[in-house]
């Protein structure tokens, strides 16, 4: 994001409880934008090394207006790492729809807080789908866990550049998707009950 190495670390249990109590701040700042809001990424996973970046993903009806989707996260204090991104497409993954599926908003915690990212997609494209796909599965698979876990160790030990990281990594991630699909079809996963999401007066 920035271009800055945060090395990958042993799982920590706090994690999970700092994973919901940002789902929260983050549905309170969209309000009724937002669809639902999730922890994501492999701080979402027990058991799973990772960066300590709390992930979180919010999950909108529309990305346009880009300004005025990012200015209610803003007047919360969070900020937002430049404007409209193109993610990187995950292989074997054709968009049946002409409406762009990888794009995302990106932002930051509040200055001086912890570090947690938040990507903001929009509700039925792939890329927020997979998002929760990929956490599922980690939860569920011990295996692939554990397998995900070492690869990610191994790779943090050998390289610094993080592009080069994400380079590497991508088509290990484009394996474990395939995976993760063939249990999403014997499974018949669907996304369960979301993290966080707008209350309104109650």
């Amino acid at each position: 994001m920035t271009g800055e190495r945060i090395g990958v670390v042993d799982p920590r249990p706090e994690w999970a409880d700092e994973g919901a109590d940002w789902a929260v701040r983050v549905a309170e700042a969209f309000g009724a934008e937002a669809l639902r809001v999730d922890h994501i990424g492999s701080t979402a996973v027990p058991d799973l090394p990772a960066k300590d970046v709390i992930d979180i993903q919010a999950t909108v009806f529309r990305l346009q207006p880009a300004k005025e989707i990012a200015g209610l996260l803003t007047a919360a204090g969070f900020r937002q790492v430049g404007g409209m991104h193109e993610e990187a497409e995950v292989e074997d993954y054709e968009p049946i729809e002409e409406v762009p599926v990888w794009r995302k908003l990106l932002f930051k915690a509040p200055e001086d807080e912890r570090a947690v990212t938040v990507h903001v997609r929009r509700n039925g494209a792939v890329n927020a789908r997979l998002a929760l796909l990929l956490r599922d599965y980690l939860r569920d698979d011990e295996r692939a866990r554990a397998d995900y876990g070492r690869f990610k160790l191994a790779m943090n030990e050998i390289i610094d550049d993080p592009g080069e990281y994400d380079a590497l990594k991508a088509p290990f991630l484009a394996m474990t998707m395939r995976a993760a699909e063939g249990w999403a079809e014997l499974t018949r996963w669907v996304p369960g009950a979301p993290d966080a999401y707008w209350r309104g007066a109650e």
